[in-house]
């Protein structure tokens, strides 16, 4: 991957500014949305979550905006309007969301510190601490009180843990310890004696975070996840340092470069971005963190601009990452002007990368796509039932596609979560065995995952469906970086090969609807299609259309193409198929 120019960056973060004071002029005369019962409710009757979000979120967007506008310029009048909504947030009823309260069962529902509760905090604590003299006095004791009666004072009055994310391996571990730390160090300098003690309890439970990743730094819940994390991580580790005048270094940890190498090996050179798990195959970075990452380890390359999130990627508007994305940024740009950063590496940027922790296989051919393939086990955090799974691109454009996260309802995180497409093992590139997918839970799993690194990948992936009557199933997979063609190979043994033998059906997935012409697939997008060549088809291929709600709530079509494998004639009890995907120019 190309490093990008400290120009580029310059003009990325002159837009960004520009935008955040965009809305600063817009939002001026406009009161604060009402986030109110009927809306609250509505999680709760219908299981819809973003009708309700979509305020609270906005709300939260005025609060950044202000908060960064007046940290950075001071000017009165966004002073003025920051007081207004500091005052807002703090008359909120309940700073969590509905989907990770229960008010039929929790009497105490209006303290609950989730996620967003514990961002809020954190961005209030910096706030007023970053412009203490700046504020009303008595406006800063109303945002101490309910920061501390929210969130501080449930959080260190609770036993350890809190909540199953205290200790957590995933985002929630990250987001809350992270936020809480740092709303702590603000607010609570003058008690050493709770202080220590309680950032001692965060340091503890973010071992477990960054335990939760694989050993080559891979985050199994997607990209998207890593930046969430990472950016609450981060957050904390840089004011715990400067807090302890160096003492306490939580970036030190070898591991912790590792994991800072995650986020370009997930970017092809198009752009387009891996999307396995809960992820989105056009994610984009944030700069403020990637800089942070980049001004402490050698080797941490920055993507390219155009896939930099700017300030209203984030639909959240999380203030930690909004306003580190101005001061890291000047901060990485200070550096590069005095010379001061890391020496570069060429690390990520190989035609096919392995990581055997995560068991994930990644491949980038010439037109700027390529493929990727995984392992692991159907039990991972943010889960889909994808072991074996693989994905193909030409250019920009998925052709055979990995969903990624679908819209997130009370059902997505429920008992019906594998009855949603994007989560079952039928909306991803892996065979149907006896009409049947593949089952959740760690233990059906990839048995055996092995890449040369030169393209070449085999998953041993039968074990992931949970049926006594496969003895094995095997999927080799050979992709050529400057043909952009792959190769696959699936063979099934059955266990007990008899009068009812296993049956297998291959099932291939993408969101262009296909041209079936005999054993021949055609996939064609803007500018790149593929033709899949079915090798000793006995029926016919065909597909069925099915329905997608991506996780913005809008609802798109998927083809799902199918085909039954037959019984080798030479080996009673063995299914072999191979096909063979070729990009086209269109």
């Amino acid at each position: 991957m190309k490093q990008i120019s400290t120009r580029e960056i310059e003009s990325y973060l002159q837009k960004y500014i520009a935008c955040m004071q965009a809305h600063g002029e817009e939002l001026m005369d406009k009161p604060m949305p009402a986030a109110d019962e009927e809306l609250f409710a509505l999680y709760e009757t219908t299981g819809n979550r973003l009708k309700y979000e979509s305020v609270y979120f906005a709300r939260r967007k005025m609060l950044a905006v202000y908060g960064c506008l007046s940290l950075m310029e001071g000017k009165p009048e966004y002073l003025k309007k920051l007081e207004e909504v500091l005052d807002g947030i703090c008359e909120e009823e309940c700073w969590a969301l509905p989907a990770h309260i229960n008010r039929k069962e929790d009497p105490q529902w209006r303290i609950c510190v989730d996620l967003f509760a514990s961002e809020t905090a954190h961005a209030l604590s910096e706030i007023i601490s970053g412009l203490k003299g700046r504020l009303p006095s008595a406006l800063c004791e109303k945002v101490r009180e309910n920061v501390f009666r929210r969130v501080l004072t449930p959080f260190m009055n609770a036993a350890a843990p809190y909540a199953k994310w205290e200790g957590g391996d995933n985002n929630w571990n990250a987001v809350c310890c992270g936020s809480i730390g740092c709303a702590a160090i603000y607010l609570m300098q003058d008690e050493p004696e709770l202080l220590k003690p309680l950032l001692d309890r965060i340091v503890c439970s973010l071992d477990s975070y960054i335990a939760g990743f694989s050993e080559d730094g891979a985050c199994m819940e997607g990209l998207g996840y890593f930046t969430y994390g990472m950016t609450y991580y981060t957050g904390f580790a840089d004011m715990l340092y400067r807090y302890t005048d160096g003492a306490i270094d939580l970036m030190e940890d070898e591991k912790c470069r590792r994991i800072a190498m995650f986020q370009q090996k997930c970017y092809f050179p198009s752009g387009r971005t891996l999307s396995f798990s809960d992820g989105d195959s056009r994610d984009t970075y944030k700069m403020g963190l990637t800089c942070f990452l980049a001004m402490r380890y050698a080797g941490v390359e920055i993507p390219p601009i155009s896939c930099a999130g700017g300030f209203d990627e984030d639909s959240c508007y999380r203030f930690m990452a909004n306003y580190r994305d101005v001061v890291w940024t000047r901060k990485y740009l200070e550096q590069a002007e005095k010379g001061l950063l890391p020496a570069e590496e060429d690390d990520g940027a190989a035609d096919c990368l392995v990581l055997p922790g995560a068991q994930w296989s990644i491949c980038r051919g010439l037109s700027g796509g390529g493929m990727a393939a995984k392992g692991g086990n159907n039990g991972e955090s943010h889960n889909h039932n994808d072991v074996g799974s693989f994905l193909y691109l030409a250019g920009d454009e998925m052709l055979l596609t990995d969903l990624g996260a679908g819209e997130y309802t009370r059902d997505y995180f429920g008992e019906k979560r594998y009855d949603i497409l994007c989560n079952h093992s039928f909306g991803h590139s892996v065979p149907v065995i006896d009409g049947k997918g593949q089952k959740e839970g760690t233990e059906y799993a990839c048995s055996h995952f092995e890449a040369d690194g030169s393209g070449r990948t085999v998953i041993s992936f039968g074990q992931a469906y949970g049926t006594e009557r496969v003895k094995s199933l095997t999927r080799s997979l050979c992709y050529d970086p400057a043909k952009e063609s792959l190769q696959a190979e699936d063979v099934l043994e059955d266990r007990e090969a008899g009068e009812y033998p296993v049956s297998m059906k291959e099932n291939l997935v993408t969101q262009y609807k296909p041209v079936i012409v005999g054993n021949a697939i055609h996939i064609a997008g803007r500018k790149y299609g593929c033709r899949i060549t079915v090798e000793d088809l006995e029926g016919s291929i065909g597909f069925e259309t099915k329905k997608h709600s991506n996780h913005r709530g809008a609802e798109e079509e998927v083809y799902c193409i199918t085909w039954e494998v037959p019984a080798d004639k030479e080996k009673p009890g063995t299914r072999k198929c191979r096909f063979r995907v070729e990009m086209e120019e269109i």
